[in-house]
């Protein structure tokens, strides 16, 4: 499996927390830009205190920044308590020294210490609280200013807010963009589950007739060796071998997916069986439509199985029947009357319900997918297995 989506995920983490860093600098970039543009004496009193705590907010900023980003991808910790004991404070200190200091568009610089402070945990808010710090900032800003003039109003308002929605913008995308990979996590997951479940049924079903199979013939070929048919008891060993063999490749198959069953070798494969254990079966019914043959093999498989398995039966129909747009494959074996099968201790009911082998839910499972449903019954001494799959309705001509 790929893990490009989460390379992906780290690296855009990466750029939102340093572009983050670079626009809760902007105190610092501001202040110097006022001095660069006066040509004032950064050496003096008033400007050097500035800088000291536009540099303390800045770092401030950035420790709060990687909070809030670790919120955001979920590697939440305690906020840092002791970088906001001091990052308040120098903030405030700025706020109150900033207007003093003799610099042009110092009211600009003042909005924007006051964005980059809201920008540093701006990330870890939803959109609603964001706009609404957005609005507080904007009023708090103007009060501070003193209403200045409406050039300085309306650029003050675009730092402040370019630079939330900036941060809060980028966040957002990574919140999005770790959705996304956890998305491709959880569906990567499902389809490894599916894919264990889809070969675990198929090789309990493919297994569970071979192996009853096998244990059928090599019951009949130690019968026949104790009577001194020899030449038949070598016979039965022979389709033991071809059996085993013909397991291997099947498992191949079952491993790449490419097992298919057909309703036809199905119900051959179950009266060669039943025959060989000594067991009548009679095949009756219409025919059964190509779009459930394969559901309807699978249930063949298992329900024969189970008479092998499960009951001292002696007969056993199968029946077909298409009935109010439905088709109906009924199992019925006269041994009910000795199972002691998990099928029979349920009662009358669906399988699902009743039951708890594994078989019986693949086989219940591939019915359901088709909207079809798997019910037991008992009728006097026969127990009956009935699945019904509805038929698809023809498009007009």
């Amino acid at each position: 499996m790929s893990d490009s989506p989460l390379v992906g995920a780290r690296k855009f983490e990466a750029y939102v927390r340093w572009s983050t860093y670079g626009i809760v600098t902007i105190p610092v970039v501001t202040l110097s830009g006022s001095v660069l543009t006066a040509g004032a004496d950064p050496a003096g009193p008033l400007v050097a205190l500035g800088f000291v705590l536009a540099l303390a907010l800045t770092v401030g900023n950035v420790m709060v920044v990687n909070w809030s980003i670790d919120t955001v991808v979920g590697r939440a910790r305690r906020p840092p308590l002791a970088v906001i004991a001091v990052w308040v404070p120098a903030l405030a200190a700025f706020v109150v020294v900033a207007p003093g200091i003799p610099l042009p568009a110092m009211g600009v610089t003042l909005a924007a210490a006051l964005a980059s402070a809201a920008a540093s945990f701006v990330p870890a808010l939803g959109a609603r609280p964001a706009l609404g710090l957005n609005a507080a900032v904007l009023v708090l800003a103007l009060l501070l200013t003193g209403f200045p003039g409406l050039p300085v109003l309306v650029t003050g308002a675009i730092v402040i807010s370019s630079v939330l929605w900036a941060c809060w913008s980028s966040a957002w995308m990574l919140r999005v963009l770790r959705e996304l990979q956890t998305a491709h996590e959880t569906r990567a997951a499902l389809a490894l589950a599916n894919e264990r479940l889809r070969i675990s049924r198929d090789l309990h079903d493919l297994f569970g007739r071979t192996l009853a199979t096998i244990a059928v013939k090599s019951s009949l070929a130690s019968e026949l060796v104790l009577r001194g048919h020899a030449a038949r008891a070598t016979e039965e060993i022979s389709e033991i071998r071809r059996l085993t063999e013909e397991a291997g490749t099947e498992v191949r198959q079952v491993v790449r997916g490419e097992l298919h069953t057909s309703w036809d070798d199905e119900v051959s494969g179950a009266r060669s069986l039943l025959a060989s254990a000594g067991i009548r079966c009679t095949v009756v019914g219409d025919p059964v439509p190509e779009e459930c043959a394969q559901a309807l093999a699978w249930v063949v498989r298992e329900g024969v199985t189970n008479v092998l398995r499960h009951s001292a039966a002696t007969r056993v129909t199968l029946t077909s029947a298409h009935e109010e747009g439905h088709v109906l494959l009924t199992i019925a074996n006269d041994g009910a009357g000795t199972t002691d099968s998990a099928l029979t201790r349920g009662g009358e009911g669906t399988v699902a319900a009743t039951t708890g082998g594994t078989g019986l839910r693949a086989m219940s499972e591939r019915v359901h997918a088709l909207g079809g449903r798997v019910t037991t019954r008992r009728d006097g001494d026969w127990f009956v297995l009935d699945a019904t799959v509805p038929l698809q309705e023809e498009g007009p001509a």
